[in-house]
């Protein structure tokens, strides 16, 4: 790969959810102070929202990262496509209760609420993490309600952080929201976010040189809006490119004959370029 090439210690524009990778502009890191913020008073219900592909996975993960190193008992749930069911079960399994395949959905209720009882008697916080809520089934949301509704019922000791594409219909689901201490909107990045994310990626990946021209990252924040998933994979073509090419840099135009290749690029804005043409 071109990491040899480059000068780097890693692969900082691979679009994987490690927290290596992990860049605190403003934007994440005011969203990841909020959710401490959260487990931190021990609320009920906080709720993360952006668009696709901003890093609302990765500001989890950092959440949860957060919140075992103050102590507390995290719970993690990936609710795409998931039924209450199976939400249900991949929760009992995240809290360590060791269900079996043909558990029924009562036994797993009664398990992972006995468990959150036995909690809040010994007065232990419990924090669970539930990415893609947008993408969950209806009754696995009516399953968020009732846990939420339980606790309530009680003194709080589980707080439920959960994110959610900003396409999430929150009038469908009002007592959900309702229950929401704080809801945190995860916008793309501006400008000069777009500049700091990719010199920290390359910074983390121990980049010897400032490799992004600055009109290569001006035309990174143009055809990508501003959006990290976009970016990343835009970075990971142009630096390809420019080493297959024995670049010393990458500039506007090697960025443009990358967005080429690269899928959910405004390449409306701007003409064709192909590779040669970055060596002109």
């Amino acid at each position: 790969m071109y990491e040899r090439y480059w000068g780097l210690n890693g692969s900082p524009f691979q679009g994987t959810n490690d927290l290596r990778w992990f860049i605190e502009t403003t934007a994440h890191e005011e969203a990841l102070a909020r959710l401490n913020f959260l487990v931190d008073e021990r609320r009920h219900f906080g709720l993360l929202r952006g668009p696709a592909g901003t890093g609302k996975t990765l500001v989890l993960q950092a959440a949860r990262r957060d919140a075992i190193q103050r102590g507390r008992e995290v719970a993690t749930v990936d609710l795409f496509g998931l039924d209450s069911h199976e939400m249900l079960w991949q929760l009992a399994v995240s809290l360590r209760l060791s269900p079996h395949a043909s558990c029924s959905r009562w036994w797993l209720w009664q398990a992972v609420t006995d468990h959150l009882q036995a909690l809040n008697s010994a007065n232990l916080p419990q924090v669970l993490l539930c990415d893609h809520l947008e993408r969950a089934e209806s009754d696995c949301l009516s399953v968020l309600e009732r846990l939420l509704h339980v606790d309530a019922s009680q003194r709080s000791c589980l707080t439920i952080l959960a994110a959610a594409r900003e396409v999430f219909e929150e009038s469908v689901f009002p007592e959900l929201i309702e229950h929401s201490d704080l809801r945190i909107e995860l916008p793309r990045l501006d400008r000069l976010e777009t500049t700091q994310f990719v010199r920290g990626l390359l910074h983390q990946a121990a980049c010897p040189r400032d490799v992004f021209k600055p009109d290569a990252i001006k035309v990174l924040f143009e055809l990508t809006d501003g959006e990290p998933r976009a970016i990343v994979r835009l970075c990971d073509i142009a630096l390809a490119a420019g080493a297959h090419q024995e670049l010393n840099h990458i500039d506007e135009f090697v960025v443009r004959a990358a967005a080429g290749e690269a899928p959910n690029v405004r390449r409306n804005q701007s003409p064709r370029y192909e590779f040669t043409d970055a060596l002109r």
